[in-house]
């Protein structure tokens, strides 16, 4: 069976140098997800710095890295094409990219910096019959998964709650909690509300709450610098809870059962369930892509549409932090009608 061609542009720390960082044990870059991937081959990669060009090549010795989008296509076959730039320059990379003969495009997170750029990204790939994927890489994450597919099975009834606490800054780790949220929550947002001590930082750490339909309350927190990685998410339902922690490395599972010390009660205690293998997240992403363009199907677990609400949130909450956590409801500009979870 013939490999897919694929093209890394951008070789920063998602597109490459997470590769370096010798304590993280599964796949973190997009060169090694393409390379360990069985459907794919790292055919060649872009990058403007020479630096980083030069350090790719050390490693990557065999495979050809260009300066720019045009030299990649004057020389190669590609297929996919990976964008790991910084986020103001997906929009423009993408259009570069379409004009070229391609299949499909993995998108770094955010999807854009702007809601209009984003979704144009969407429209343009549609129109061209180009598979878009958003590397939101928990859409992939065994335990996520696993809590996904218990929530849809009712394990923990009807959920009523849920919070969610993430380090950092609201586009950067923000962006990944808030697209989780929506694969987790079975139901629209209708209104959010956010509050910064740093509302005026392009990119600031935001606080606040999503009301989903349903009568549904979600609580982000943020917890500090990116650094002190806290990433966790508690959902709670009428039957049950689900807790994920460790950033996704650790899942738990209660159900509620009759108190043995208030009368009339219940209250919350672990429960068994059937723990998930533990996988290689960004290579089943990259399994994933292939299998859908083999198959002609443009379902996927994360697609420019999932990209493009998870970025309607941030903005959302963004404005509303701006106006001193003004609650924001989710239609015009914001409207998330037409984008499935």
């Amino acid at each position: 069976m013939p490999v897919f061609k694929a093209g890394v542009i951008g070789l920063g720390n998602i597109g490459f140098k997470f590769n370096l960082d010798t304590k993280r044990k599964n796949t973190w870059s997009h060169v090694s997800a393409y390379d360990k991937c069985s459907q794919a081959e790292l055919a060649g990669a872009v990058d403007i710095d020479k630096k980083q060009r030069d350090q790719f090549g050390r490693y990557f010795g065999s495979v050809p890295v260009f300066e720019n989008v045009s030299q990649l296509f004057k020389n190669l076959p590609v297929d996919i094409i990976s964008i790991c730039t910084p986020t103001a320059s997906h929009y423009p990379v993408l259009r570069e990219v379409i004009s070229h003969p391609v299949k499909a495009i993995f998108c770094e997170k955010p999807l854009a910096s702007d809601i209009h750029q984003a979704r144009e990204m969407v429209r343009m790939c549609k129109e061209r019959g180009i598979l878009l994927a958003v590397n939101h890489g928990r859409r992939w994450q065994s335990n996520y998964l696993c809590a996904r597919q218990m929530i849809l099975d009712k394990k923990i009834g009807k959920v009523k709650a849920v919070t969610a606490l993430y380090p950092g800054r609201i586009f950067n780790i923000g962006s990944h909690i808030l697209d989780a949220i929506r694969m987790l929550v079975p139901h629209d947002a209708k209104t959010v509300s956010g509050i910064s001590f740093d509302p005026d930082n392009p990119d600031p750490s935001i606080s606040g709450w999503i009301e989903f339909s349903e009568n549904i309350p979600c609580a982000l927190v943020a917890t500090g610098k990116r650094e002190d990685l806290v990433v966790e998410m508690d959902i709670i339902g009428d039957q049950g809870r689900i807790k994920l922690l460790e950033n996704g490395n650790k899942i738990e599972y209660y159900s509620f059962s009759e108190s043995n010390r208030y009368s009339g009660y219940r209250e919350l205690k672990p429960s068994p369930f059937d723990k998930p293998r533990q996988n290689d997240g960004l290579v089943d992403a990259v399994d994933e892509i292939c299998t859908a363009l083999r198959n002609k199907k443009n379902k996927i677990q994360c697609s420019g549409e999932d990209g493009l609400a998870a970025l309607v949130l941030v903005r959302a909450m963004l404005e509303s932090a701006r106006r001193n956590g003004q609650p924001i409801k989710l239609e015009k500009k914001y409207a998330l009608s037409g984008i499935t979870g």
